[in-house]
């Protein structure tokens, strides 16, 4: 942590600036164009810089120059950074309870209803969660949420049987269950390769959010996009910060970086959202053939998902050792139907991300918190 020390310095009058003014310095391995950072941080570091009085300021280092996705997590508790965005399915061993998120993102496409959920789920109602970020030196403050995953293609796809003997391109997680339950090979490659990927014919189909036809320009190298219920990436806490460079924060400012988490949340994941509707918008103009959930896919990926609750029970608890996985998962299905709930009255994102303050970050006390 670099702290500025900005009292009277060689005679000169006090500085209106707090002498305990600290700047953190936060790494994330995305580029500014991302809603991460366009959306999520540019709301929330000016957002804790007014609320402290200029006495928490940010750093940003961003485009991996500091630490690469699958090394932050060590990398920030180790002190490498004071706060990093992180993508848990990088680390499922030392986050095995928290990745039990990850593995049910096929429930839901509503973004912020499972932003929600999934923040309320892990700083409330699962201290196992949180205590495994404490075994790592790294504090959890919340997580967004992408928008809707989809299937970009050079062909339909209307029903399981035509992704069968295709190669995907999958994010993980529950999407490698269902990629493999359909017949399909599962390829990981990373979302800067997927246009290349695509192109050269080394994966069939893209899985990624309709946003990636115009942030990646996958139009150029695909023909179709499907629409379904493959629901959303779920696992991407927006500002995870390492233990020591919390704990040395006072109590007020801790209670800031708490109290803007939630509009920087909000923030992020209408980001998302609104690039996806902006890209399903101009698809056609593209010569893009987007099929809406067609009914047999629908129906199918139903019946994934009821099944899959006992496959991931099973993983949680003789693949990692998680106890009462069960019990979790439940507690988390409870916390996404009531964001649905809340999500399906129409609340406007300010109002929800008041929500979000008033049922989750206040119930957290800046005295005992990550501390």
């Amino acid at each position: 942590m670099k702290k500025t020390i900005t009292a009277a310095l060689l005679g000169l009058a006090a500085s209106s600036v707090s002498a305990a003014a600290i700047e953190l310095t936060v790494s994330s391995w995305v580029a500014p164009s991302h809603p991460t950072i366009f959306a999520g941080y540019e709301t929330y570091f000016p957002a804790v810089a007014k609320a402290s009085g200029g006495d928490v300021t940010f750093n940003l280092v961003s485009g991996g120059a500091l630490l690469g996705g699958k090394e932050t997590l060590t990398g920030l508790g180790d002190g490498v950074a004071d706060a990093s965005v992180l993508a848990l399915t990088y680390n499922p061993a030392q986050l095995p309870t928290s990745q039990l998120v990850a593995e049910l993102a096929m429930l839901s496409g509503d973004s912020l209803a499972v932003a929600a959920a999934v923040t309320e789920f892990t700083l409330l109602n699962c201290a196992p969660c949180v205590d495994e970020f404490a075994k790592q030196n790294v504090v959890y403050t919340g997580s967004y949420a992408t928008a809707p995953y989809a299937l970009i293609s050079k062909e339909d796809v209307t029903q399981t049987g035509d992704v069968a003997g295709k190669r995907i391109r999958s994010p993980g997680g529950a999407w490698d269950r269902w990629i493999g339950e359909a017949g399909a090979t599962v390829v990981h490659t990373s979302s800067s390769e997927m246009y290349e990927a695509l192109d050269k014919g080394v994966i069939d189909i893209a899985m990624q959010p309709a946003a990636s036809l115009k942030t990646h320009s996958l139009w150029d190298v695909a023909d179709t996009i499907t629409l379904g219920s493959f629901g959303v990436y779920n696992s991407g806490p927006l500002l995870a910060f390492n233990k020591d460079a919390w704990m040395e924060l006072s109590a007020e400012n801790r209670r800031v970086l708490l109290d803007e988490m939630a509009d920087a949340i909000v923030a992020t994941t209408e980001a998302y959202v609104a690039q996806n509707e902006d890209a399903k918008a101009e698809a056609a103009d593209h010569g893009m053939k987007v099929l809406d959930k067609p009914e047999a896919l629908e129906t199918e990926i139903a019946a994934f998902n009821s099944q899959d609750i006992a496959s991931i029970v099973e993983k949680a608890q003789d693949v990692y050792g998680v106890e009462n996985a069960e019990a979790l998962i439940e507690s988390y299905q409870a916390s996404l139907a009531k964001w649905e709930e809340i999500t399906a009255s129409g609340l406007s994102g300010e109002a929800f991300a008041e929500r979000m303050k008033t049922e989750i970050f206040d119930k957290l006390s800046e005295n005992e918190y990550g501390l």
